[in-house]
């Protein structure tokens, strides 16, 4: 049950308590954002940092990054420091995603945030998407209440959006297609990341894009202990997250959505659940779990109180 609560999604019951393992945290991270010309250059050095858990012999304790375009992209290295000094705020008229750009390629831009901003650097301004509501129009962005700049608002704003059509009514208005909401996270191989993203940009036309590299505890077991969750171990994967919209395809509401699934699986990799999901029964049982889900189901929910998982990610009941 342990290793098959990941992926599930509350079809095989809930967790209503359990033991975690914190990590001693520093009162600061400082940061390095490194800019790469080339995907590939961008690739090798997240297997670099990943073994060696050091770039140009600093420590790297925290890794992720962000893709602008094939010619620009950043990999941002946390290292731990009680060392005092000043800090950044991102909180405020500035925007984090903004700041880690610069002209160099192969040279590093340094901030410090202290630890409690580097674990919310993301949620002010819900990566880059708080663009989508004027939130980083500096004029909006001082009339806009600091309290009020963070994830939880933006989902409520986006549910009412989804309530009221206001987005689609606005394409319509200028002569354009509705929307199609591309929002998904999905892990292909280190060794396929460079390829799939400049697949993505050219297919899609959406940036900027996160990245951040996964990789599973070495423990003896098997090579996928997760049976729902497709990670092996000793292998680095990238999760690339992507969250934007592209204008519909007339008679496919799904197209665009339906392109990416296709093509992440081609690529050796796959998608979280939480997005739409298109797969056909068969595919999504070689995927996720197939007969190890079953047999989850049948031991944990033998009654089928809960939805299975395929009713639940892929039929939305």
């Amino acid at each position: 049950m342990y290793f098959g609560f990941p992926n599930s999604y509350g079809t095989l019951g809930y967790a209503t308590r359990l033991t975690i393992e914190l990590e001693q945290a520093a009162r600061y991270v400082a940061l390095r954002s490194v800019r790469f010309s080339d995907l590939d250059e961008l690739s090798a050095a997240i297997v670099a940092i990943c073994a060696e858990r050091a770039w140009e012999r600093e420590a790297v304790d925290y890794l992720d990054g962000v893709v602008f375009s094939a010619g620009e992209s950043y990999l941002v290295l946390g290292r731990q420091t009680h060392e005092p000094g000043p800090t950044s705020d991102y909180t405020g008229q500035r925007i984090f995603y903004q700041s880690i750009r610069h002209p160099e390629a192969g040279k590093a831009k340094r901030d410090r945030l202290t630890t409690h901003d580097y674990l919310w650097r993301w949620d002010t301004d819900w990566f880059w998407c708080s663009r989508a509501f004027g939130a980083q129009h500096p004029l909006v962005r001082r009339l806009w209440p600091r309290r009020w700049r963070r994830s939880s608002v933006y989902w409520k704003l986006v549910a009412l959006d989804r309530r009221f059509g206001v987005a689609d009514r606005l394409e319509r208005r200028a002569g354009r297609p509705p929307l199609e909401r591309v929002v998904q996270d999905v892990e292909v191989p280190v060794e396929r990341l460079a390829q799939f993203v400049r697949w993505f940009l050219g297919a899609t036309g959406i940036a900027p894009v996160w990245l951040c590299p996964i990789v599973l505890r070495q423990r003896a077991g098997p090579a996928r202990p997760w049976p729902l969750y497709p990670l092996e171990s000793g292998k680095t994967w990238v999760n690339v997250g992507f969250w934007s919209s592209v204008s519909q395809r007339p008679g496919d509401p799904s197209s665009t959505n339906r392109l990416i699934e296709r093509t992440v699986a081609e690529f050796s990799g796959h998608k979280s659940l939480y997005s739409e999901s298109f797969y056909a029964p068969e595919e999504f049982e070689k995927l996720y779990g197939g007969q190890r889900y079953r047999d989850l189901k049948a031991r944990y929910d033998p009654e089928g109180r809960f939805l299975t998982l395929y009713q639940k990610t892929v039929r939305n009941r």
